[in-house]
C-alpha cells in the first residue's frame, strides 16, 4: 500500500531544504557582490533546514509500517537490510561521485591543496574518501555535505535490522529502550551538533525523532486511529507555528531544539496524514496546504527572520499562524456549504484536487534524488549568476543584491526549476531502473513462501 499522504511530504521537506539553501546561497551572493541588500527568500524558509527532521521522522514510520507483517529472523531481516542499502548507496555514489570529480578538477587529486582541506577538516583526502562513500562517521562532513543525514539513516537502518531478528511483540519495548539509550546518553553530554564519531552519533538527539516516527508507525499499524483530520490540521499549525518563530540555529537547537521544535509536530503530523490515507480522506489535505500558503505568505511579507527579535517573531508567528488557522476553517466551512446545497459542485472540485495529490506524490518520489541534487545545481547556477552579473546590463537579472527583486526572483525560480528537472532526471533515467534492478535481485536473492508477505 502507498501512503500517498506520506510521499507527499517527502515532497514538502525536499522542498523546505531546497529554499532554506537557496536562502542560504543567496545570502552568500550578495555578500560576494559587496552588496548589503537582504536575501528576497526568508521568512519561515530561514528555518527550512527542519525538512530534514521531517525526513527523519517519516524514515521512522517507514520502517515500521512496511515490516509491519514482516516475520521475525535472519533471512527477513537480511532482505530488509539489503533494500534500504540498495535504496540509498547507489544513487549516493552517483552524486558523490559528481562532486568527487569537481574536487579533483578543481584542487587536483594529491587532496594536498587548500581545497580539499577545507573539505575534509585537515584529514588526507583517501581516507576523508572513502568514510564519505560508506557514509561512516568522521570529523568533517561527506564529500557532498548533505550527507551527513545519510549517515544517520545508516545507522537507523542498522538498529532496526537488529530489531527485525527478535520477536515481534518486542518492538515496542526495543524501541522504547534505544530511545531510553539515546536520552541517557544526550543527557550525559556525549552528543555533539555534528556526529563525528561512532559515539555521537549513537546518541544523537535527532535519533529520538526516527523513534518518534517509528511509534507513530506502532499506533497506525496497530489501527489506532484517531480524529485524523482535525490532527492534520493542528499538527500543521503547530509545525508551521515552530518554523515562523524559531530564531537562530545554536548547539542546543541542533541537537535537543530540533527534536523539541520541529520533530515532535512532525511525528503528529505523520500520524494524522497516514491516518487520512488509511481511511482514504485525502480532502482534509485541501485545508491543511491552504494554512500553509496563507501562513508562509504572510509571514515572507512581513520581513521577519531568524535574526529578528523573539518579540518580533512571536508577534509576526501568532498573527500570521492565527490567519492560517483562519483560512482552514474558512476552506471548512465553504466545503460544507457546498455539500449541503451544491454537492455536484464539491465533487467536481474533488476530482480538480486529485492532480494536485498526484503531483506531490511525484515529487516525493523524486525527493531523495532533489535532496543529493540541489546543492550541486544551486552552487552551479550562483556561479552562473556571478559570471553574467559582472555586466552592468545583465546587472538587474544576474546580480544578486542588485536593487529590485527581478534578480532575487530570477535565481529562486531558476533554482526550483532547475533543480526539480535534474531530481526528474536522476529517478527517471537511474535511480527508477536501479530500483527495479534491485527489486528483481532481492526477489531472486530471498526466494520465500508465496504466502509469507514481503517487506516493502
Amino acid at each position: 500500500m502507498k501512503l500517498q499522504s506520506i510521499q507527499a511530504l517527502r515532497g514538502l521537506a525536499a522542498l523546505l531544504v531546497l529554499i532554506f539553501h537557496i536562502h542560504e546561497l543567496e545570502v552568500l551572493a550578495i555578500a560576494d557582490n559587496s552588496l548589503t541588500e537582504r536575501a528576497w527568500v526568508g521568512g519561515l524558509f530561514t528555518n527550512g533546514y527542519a525538512g530534514v527532521d521531517l525526513f527523519f521522522v517519516i524514515s521512522g514510520f517507514i520502517m515500521v509500517f512496511v515490516t509491519r507483517n514482516t516475520l521475525p529472523g535472519p533471512k527477513q531481516a537480511s532482505e530488509f537490510l539489503f533494500a534500504r542499502v540498495t535504496r540509498i548507496y547507489p544513487v549516493w555514489w552517483a552524486f558523490a561521485g559528481c562532486m568527487t570529480i569537481y574536487m579533483v578538477a578543481a584542487y587536483g587529486m594529491s587532496g594536498q591543496s587548500a581545497g580539499w582541506h577545507k573539505m575534509s577538516y585537515g584529514q588526507p583526502a583517501l581516507p576523508f574518501l572513502i568514510k564519505s562513500f560508506l557514509l561512516v562517521p568522521q570529523p568533517a562532513f561527506p564529500i557532498l555535505n548533505v550527507g551527513w543525514t545519510l549517515v544517520h539513516e545508516v545507522y537507523f537502518y542498522a538498529v532496526f535490522t537488529l530489531f527485525l531478528l527478535l520477536p515481534k511483540k518486542w518492538l515496542p519495548l526495543l524501541i522504547g529502550g534505544w530511545a531510553a539509550l539515546v536520552t541517557a546518553g544526550a543527557l550525559m553530554g556525549l552528543s555533539a551538533p555534528l556526529a563525528m564519531n561512532w559515539l555521537t552519533l549513537a546518541v544523537h538527539p535527532m535519533t529520538l525523532e526516527f523513534i518518534l516516527g517509528a511509534v507513530a508507525g506502532l499506533a497506525i499499524a496497530k489501527g489506532l486511529i484517531w480524529r485524523s483530520g482535525t490532527l492534520t490540521l493542528l499538527a500543521t499549525l503547530w509545525l508551521l507555528g515552530a518554523l515562523c518563530y524559531q530564531g537562530q540555529e545554536t548547539a542546543f537547537q541542533l541537537e535537543w531544539g530540533r527534536v523539541l521544535w520541529y520533530g515532535l509536530p512532525a511525528a503528529l503530523l505523520i500520524y494524522a496524514v497516514a491516518g487520512l490515507d488509511m481511511h482514504e480522506r485525502h480532502t482534509w489535505l485541501f485545508p491543511a496546504l491552504i494554512g500553509w500558503l496563507v501562513t508562509l505568505t504572510l509571514f515572507q511579507l512581513t520581513g521577519i527572520d531568524g535574526d529578528s527579535p523573539a518579540s518580533a517573531r512571536r508577534d509576526a508567528t501568532l498573527l500570521t499562524v492565527t490567519v492560517g488557522g483562519i483560512g482552514m476553517l474558512a476552506v471548512i466551512w465553504f466545503g460544507w456549504l457546498l455539500g449541503q446545497g451544491a454537492p455536484d459542485i464539491l465533487l467536481r472540485a474533488r476530482a480538480f484536487l486529485r492532480p494536485l495529490l498526484n503531483a506531490a506524490v511525484k515529487l516525493g518520489d523524486w525527493s531523495f534524488a532533489l535532496y543529493l541534487s540541489h546543492l550541486i545545481v544551486l552552487s552551479a547556477l550562483r556561479r552562473i549568476f556571478a559570471m553574467l552579473g559582472q555586466s552592468d546590463s545583465l546587472a538587474p537579472i544576474f546580480r544578486l543584491g542588485h536593487p529590485g527583486v527581478l534578480d532575487n526572483f530570477a535565481y529562486a525560480a531558476s533554482g526550483i526549476v532547475l533543480t526539480i528537472t535534474a531530481s526528474w532526471l536522476s529517478y527517471q533515467m537511474y535511480e527508477s531502473p536501479l530500483n527495479v534492478m534491485f527489486g528483481r535481485l532481492r526477489k531472486a536473492l530471498f526466494r520465500r513462501d508465496p504466502q509469507k508477505p514481503a517487506p516493502a
